[in-house]
């Protein structure tokens, strides 16, 4: 990818570890905090709609085009999706045979919903149309997006520039979406893909205006400031907002892009955002993604069969580690450590394999 930005870099790497931090589920001020929040899957999808327009937008100049760019996407988001899926499985079949052995049975018991069916579904990527959320639970979104980049770079071939028709479509999932019971942030059935598509060209026409007006001086006066003031009101946003407004958040994210686009380790915002700790976990930010449930889910095992910590069954029905504050919070920062560790190793010595990174 031609253009690698440091600021988006350190973006990923903080929403990434803000999802993993939902699935942290300890009563730990650590990762319950508000800004634990799911709606930062929605900013990774902006995020790819400008990342995406930004190096494809003239680049879908015939069919093979279209065909190298989908390859490219497949096998930059399938083999880490297929690992983490036969791992489930492993698991999956792990917890029957616990179930038929010992009487030990799960929270979701044995392909009760990880199941022969879902397996397939997420085989052939269609998990986002679920009802239900089936092995690897992020991975839904890998879904959602695979198809919104055939959506993307079918558009941009037939219809490149006609940005009227682009807008009118957007807005027609926007007003179907408003006027439907779900409200942004769901993250199955066909809601949550026509979501991913939302926020995507959102992100598309974001970078459209950032090579509009970039380059005016206003621009590049106030980026950096402008940016801080983005950075505070999509917090406050997501942090705040509910209902049917929610749907305004991914248009403050566009506006974060574009300001932050030109963010460089030159003032004293930009070295904070562009600091080569922070750009490198934006660099593994799939990863972490994607492995921070299994290392969850490995190190409860470990502290519930191993170390022998007392467990409770909360209001839903669910079995959890009966932990005090900071025995969870130590579960924590053991998870985001051993997440990164991981990630790295993943990044380093399979992602890589892959496809090569920029």
């Amino acid at each position: 990818m031609k253009n690698k930005l440091q600021s988006f870099e350190t973006y990923r790497g903080f929403a990434a570890l803000m999802i993993a931090a939902i699935h942290f589920n300890v009563n730990s001020p650590l990762s319950t905090h508000p800004l634990a929040s799911g709606l930062f899957v929605h900013f990774f999808f902006t995020l790819s709609g400008f990342v995406m327009y930004l190096n494809y937008y003239d680049k879908f100049i015939d069919f093979n085009s279209v065909k190298n760019f989908l390859k490219k996407r497949f096998f930059r988001l399938y083999p880490l999706h297929l690992l983490f899926l036969i791992i489930f499985s492993i698991i999956e079949i792990s917890k029957y045979f616990a179930q038929i052995k010992y009487g030990l049975v799960a929270n979701n018991p044995a392909f009760s919903v990880n199941n022969f069916e879902t397996f397939l579904g997420n085989i052939f990527l269609v998990q986002t149309f679920f009802d239900d959320y089936t092995f690897n639970t992020p991975s839904w979104s890998i879904s959602a997006e695979y198809y919104t980049y055939m959506i993307f770079a079918l558009v941009f071939f037939f219809v490149n520039k006609n940005n009227l028709l682009i807008f009118i479509s957007l807005t027609g999932i926007l007003i179907f979406r408003i006027n439907s019971e779900m409200n942004l942030g769901i993250e199955k059935t066909y809601l949550s893909f026509l979501d991913c598509v939302y926020c995507f060209f959102i992100g598309v026409f974001s970078c459209k205006i950032y090579f509009k007006y970039s380059n005016l001086e206003i621009y590049k006066k106030y980026y950096s400031i402008i940016t801080f003031i983005l950075l505070v009101v999509s917090a406050l946003l997501i942090i705040n907002i509910g209902g049917k407004l929610k749907f305004i958040i991914p248009l403050f994210f566009g506006l974060l892009l574009i300001f932050s686009a030109n963010l460089k380790n030159e003032n004293f915002l930009g070295k904070i955002i562009c600091n080569k700790f922070f750009v490198y976990l934006g660099s593994i930010s799939y990863s972490i993604y994607m492995c921070h449930l299994f290392v969850f889910w490995s190190l409860t095992q470990f502290l519930r069969f191993v170390i022998k910590f007392e467990t409770l069954v909360d209001d839903n029905g669910i079995t959890k580690l009966d932990l005090s504050t900071t025995e969870a919070n130590v579960m924590v920062i053991t998870s985001y450590t051993l997440t990164i560790i991981l990630s790295h190793i993943l990044y380093n010595y399979f992602e890589k394999r892959f496809y090569k990174p920029s």
